[in-house]
């Protein structure tokens, strides 16, 4: 009977492997047997492996791709967790002028940044478990519109966790939309609400591109201040009372091949201490503001090309107008206080940008806001010399970038301010109205 027995055998001359059949049977098959049983033993000692003289065994790759989360992100050894470790940085030099800008300001001054990015996310059953950490290291030679001195900042962006539809932590606010897309540098800004701020919240999606958020936001860094209607009797100190309760916030939200839209709302508390008793009592009312935004692509007019179109109307909840007020003069509170009660300030605006790119290297932007303020009450009118005022900026940068991820830009905005029906008081504005002029040289590297 013949049987047959594959074989490997390594040529000591030259290193290549020949592959053949031995034939056993007959009288050769003691012989044969004897010769694979040799083999066997020489196979299975620990110290001359016939498999470890013919293979290399291959090494286990420290770190592994993750596709399925996205360009950048790698598993973590021994584990099914995915990250992607990111980051930029920023040089800005600024140039700015207002009317009756102090001596002692710098018109001039430079911000450098560097931002870290860790987004960590593992699959679970009740989807994606996300956190996410982003913070900023800055050096300035000068606060904006200000003087210096030179300081370190460090900058809390972004810190949150996300787990089956909730968001726990310091995010951007549910109620922004636009929120100053398209415009470039730390300091640089247009009307309209952009803030980040602790909150939880919880987000539904109905169906693929649209969903509803209802979020309970920290007020501290919404509250715009109650003062006294009459400040030459009561003092023009922050009536302002504790926070006892959060910001309630809702969105709904679409996105689409077209672009995206999104209705906002949100509840605002105004509490502030009597005028006649500031130990112990207080008086409470419900501000509110509303807002449309919806976000178009425009393939036909360039790669990525953007539109944003944005309105507000606040009563009562003045941060979430976003206004820009360089002078400092003009930025009015949530809230007038008499002593017949709260009186609340209502206003409105009107924000608008455009992204075009050029070609790959060359891009530009348009943008601009308008907003107008109403005081709605005649004793707060009379001391501060306005029935209220109007807020407006327009800007634009052009940008160009040589190679991926690394770009040049220069930026101007300008920004006006004004008091309506104007009448010079000891608690009004200076002057009726101030503009300012603002260029950026901003340079961005991503990584």
């Amino acid at each position: 009977m013949l049987r047959s027995t594959a074989f490997a055998q390594l040529s000591p001359n030259t290193g290549v492997i020949r592959t053949g059949v031995i034939k056993t049977g007959g009288a050769r098959a003691p012989l044969a047997a004897a010769l694979l049983g040799l083999a066997s033993m020489v196979g299975t000692a620990p110290d001359a492996r016939a498999a470890d003289l013919l293979t290399v065994k291959a090494k286990d790759p420290y770190m592994r791709a993750c596709t399925a989360q996205g360009e950048g992100f790698y598993y973590i050894p021994g584990t099914d967790t995915c990250i992607r470790v990111g980051g930029y940085a920023w040089a800005e030099g600024y140039y700015n002028t207002y009317t009756q800008y102090p001596a002692e300001n710098d018109k001039s001054y430079s911000v450098a940044t560097g931002g870290l990015i860790l987004d960590a996310r593992t699959e679970t059953d009740y989807g994606t478990l996300r956190s996410y950490f982003e913070t900023r290291f800055r050096w300035r030679s000068s606060d904006p519109w200000s003087d210096g001195p030179n300081k370190a900042e460090l900058e809390v962006w972004n810190i949150y966790v996300q787990f089956a539809g909730f968001t726990f932590g310091h995010a951007q606010s549910f109620f922004d939309f636009y929120a100053n897309a398209n415009v470039l540098g730390t300091d640089p800004a247009t009307i309209g609400d952009d803030t980040r701020i602790n909150l939880i919240a919880y987000t539904y999606e109905f169906t693929k591109g649209l969903s509803a958020t209802v979020s309970f936001e920290d007020a501290a860094d919404r509250q715009s201040g109650t003062l006294a209607a009459d400040p030459a009797t009561f003092s023009t100190d922050d009536y302002l009372a504790g926070q006892n309760a959060p910001d309630v916030v809702a969105n709904l939200k679409y996105e689409g091949e077209w672009g995206s839209a999104q209705l906002s709302g949100a509840l605002h508390q105004v509490r502030a201490v009597s005028l006649l008793n500031t130990i112990s009592a207080t008086d409470s009312n419900w501000g509110y503001a509303l807002q449309a935004g919806v976000m178009f692509k425009l393939p036909a007019l360039g790669e990525e090309d953007t539109l944003y179109l944005q309105t507000a109307y606040t009563d009562g909840a003045t941060s979430y107008l976003g206004l820009q007020d360089p002078s400092g003069s003009y930025s009015p509170p949530d809230a007038f206080l008499s002593l017949t009660g709260l009186t609340r300030v209502s206003g409105w605006n009107v924000t608008a940008s455009l992204l075009h790119n050029w070609n790959e290297k060359w891009s530009s932007a348009l943008f601009g806001g308008y907003a107008a303020y109403e005081f709605n009450d005649a004793e707060a009118q009379s001391f501060y010399g306005a029935s209220g005022g109007k807020n407006y900026n327009v800007g634009g940068y052009l940008a160009f970038a040589p190679v991926k991820h690394f770009s040049i830009a220069l930026q101007y905005d300008y920004t006006y301010n004004s008091a309506a029906n104007y009448l010079l008081t000891d608690y009004s504005p200076a002057l009726s109205s101030v503009s300012a002029n603002r260029v950026l040289l901003f340079v961005s590297r991503d990584f």
